[in-house]
């Protein structure tokens, strides 16, 4: 009944992680398709060469690049899609796929030409292809309204020493492919690194005004934006799928297209919002059920339970890493987030990578440690049991300071993706730093202490000591374990006590382990045996000290003078001996040999001739 009992919790928790899992396996096996076939697929036979990279040595070069790359990018994928819905089928051919992808190629070379220095590196990937595609809209409208201009080419650019040039009337620039001067971290990388010097790139700025002026010119007129390109992007941020949306949701009537798809809510279509709120909470309760599991870990006691909890929590925790990524990339590259929803998803992902990743590598080294402290040990009756090492707690120390180190690295290098230089870091956790260092002076002091003595080998696991502290006088224990902040000792009447470092430091401390032993010397008269009697009185007498647990070494020897014999008990008492019981184990002894002597006297030994 018992085990049926215990049994009824796992239970519980098996079924909800289930319902938890359930709508992510859904999830998982719609996508499974598409992913499977663009994993296996390889490069069509007849797939166009790829053009050379977008920027070129003059603006006219790079723009007709541009227009160019994305133009046959634009039309791989329309042509696709429309082959796929000509097809019956509810899925798209290997060959459409293949297109489809060509074309993503192309659309990503493209964005080669923007120059995005000025964002952090985190956000290049939402940047790069919607403004890409938003900025060949622009251009081919801008040009149409500028028939009769004339782009520089390189002889202009050398003739004029061009660094810069833009367009009339419109914000677009283009220019050289030049590090920002005056900035020491992009001192020495160029914004485009596959490009030259020499090399014209759309400018940040232009970068910047990309999406505010897409919107100002073409959303009240679709028409418009259709003439020039535009539905490319409202179809790409608009449906669900990447760059190729499932056929169903191409196929549906017009009247629930209108209101699912042509219908924007909050910039995204509705569509896109059931997909992404039911599947986003579907993850965020499986995250919540693992650190609820988690939580339930760290209540537990680990003094006895060895160290697979430990592993337990990294097992726990695990999970969330590619959970975040995962939803990252369901939220951007499948759902096809735009604007400041895919920002507030980025952001909100690497916050999250950060938060989890830190505790992940310190529970890592936390549990690497209990590992290597513990060793198996088979006792006397066969059972095996874990038992700490000596040096235990310093080496413990050692490791959880490395992953602490770890974790604080994974912030340092989270905060510099996202924008955040060295020194606004710095800045950013001096205030933090100091009123943590003022509310843990304690604990830092704590720590400290703890390093100095492990460094001064004052005291290991196993020694008794006496530690005589000025607010609780004399204490008389066995230290247990060393940890990073405290050490446990455990007492004469059972019970455990935990002392801080810093008042073991400012306590005097005695090591009764590292006394140096007290000598022993006895001598007790013998009265006249035979030779025989001499014999075995001495190797009962060495058999008594044998057998003497508070002598670390002694022996006996017969000695003989003047016609008297004697017993000479030479030795040294055990080092964890205390000098106040070293006068009642001296009698104690004294007492014993004397009995032995006189028992055998009254054997009735005849005395020697």
């Amino acid at each position: 009944m018992a085990g049926r009992g215990s049994s009824r919790p796992s239970r519980r928790w098996s079924l909800r992680l289930a319902a938890l899992l359930l709508p992510l396996l859904l999830l998982v096996g719609l996508l499974a398709g598409p992913l499977w076939a663009s994993a296996v697929e390889s490069t069509p036979p007849g797939q166009p060469p790829a053009l050379r990279q977008v920027p070129g040595p003059s603006p006219r070069q790079t723009i007709d690049n541009f227009l160019a790359t994305t133009a046959q990018g634009h039309h791989l994928i329309h042509g696709a899609i429309r082959q796929g819905l000509a097809d019956p089928a509810w899925f798209y051919t290997p060959g459409q796929r293949q297109q489809v992808e060509a074309g993503q190629r192309l659309l990503d070379q493209a964005t080669e030409a923007l120059n995005l220095s000025e964002l952090p590196q985190a956000l290049h990937p939402i940047t790069g292809v919607g403004t890409m595609v938003m900025l060949r809209s622009l251009l081919l409208y801008d040009l149409a309204n500028h028939a009769d201009l004339v782009l520089p080419g390189p002889d202009d650019v050398a003739r004029q020493k061009l660094k810069s040039w833009t367009i009339p009337e419109t914000p677009i620039t283009l220019a050289l492919n030049q590090p920002t001067k005056g900035s020491k971290e992009s001192a020495a990388v160029l914004p485009c690194q596959q490009c030259s010097e020499q090399d014209f790139l759309f400018s940040p700025r232009t970068v910047a005004q990309v999406d505010d002026d897409f919107n100002r010119i073409f959303n009240g007129d679709p028409a418009l934006r259709h003439h020039f390109g535009g539905d490319l992007y409202v179809t790409w941020s608009l449906l669900p799928g990447g760059a190729l949306p499932p056929k169903w949701m191409l196929r549906l009537p017009a009247s629930w297209k209108h209101w699912l798809v042509n219908q924007p809510f909050g910039g995204q279509s509705l569509l896109q919002w059931l997909i992404l709120v039911p599947s986003s909470a579907a993850g965020l309760a499986l995250a919540v059920g693992l650190l609820t599991r988690l939580r339930h870990q760290f209540r537990l006691s680990l003094e006895h339970l060895g160290r697979r909890p430990y592993w337990q929590r990294v097992g726990l925790l695990l999970p969330l890493l590619p959970l975040i990524s995962l939803w990252r990339w369901f939220c951007i590259d499948w759902v096809n987030l735009t604007g400041d929803r895919a920002l507030v998803v980025l952001v909100t992902a690497r916050v999250l990578n950060m938060v989890v990743a830190m505790p992940f590598l310190y529970l890592v080294a936390e549990a690497v440690g209990q590992s290597v402290i513990r060793k198996r040990q088979r006792s006397a009756d066969g059972t095996v049991a874990l038992v700490r090492r000596k040096g235990a707690g310093q080496l413990l120390t050692i490791i959880r300071v490395l992953g602490l180190a770890a974790a604080v690295t994974v912030l340092v290098q989270g905060a510099r993706s996202l924008g955040l230089t060295s020194v606004t870091i710095l800045a950013l956790s001096s205030v933090p730093a100091l009123a943590i260092s003022l509310g843990t002076q304690q604990l830092i002091r704590d720590i400290s202490d703890g390093f100095s003595l492990f460094l001064d080998g004052q005291l290991k696991v196993g020694d008794q000591c006496t530690i005589g502290t000025p607010k609780s006088g004399k204490i008389d224990g066995t230290v247990v374990s060393m940890g990073m902040r405290s050490i446990s000792l455990r007492l004469k009447n059972g019970s455990q006590l935990s002392m801080p470092n810093s008042q073991v430091a400012g306590s005097v401390v005695t090591n009764h382990s590292l006394r140096s032993a007290e000598p022993l010397e006895l001598r007790l008269a013998i009265p006249k045996l035979e030779t025989q009697a001499l014999a075995d009185l001495q190797s009962r007498a060495q058999a008594l000290l044998s057998e003497t647990t508070d002598l670390a070494h002694a022996e006996a020897h017969l000695d003989h003078g003047d016609g008297d014999w004697w017993l000479h008990v030479q030795g040294r008492w055990s080092p964890q001996l205390a000098s106040s019981d070293l006068p009642q184990r001296r009698d104690g002894l004294f007492l014993a040999l004397h009995s032995l002597i006189n028992s055998s006297e009254s054997e009735g030994r005849a005395p020697v001739g």
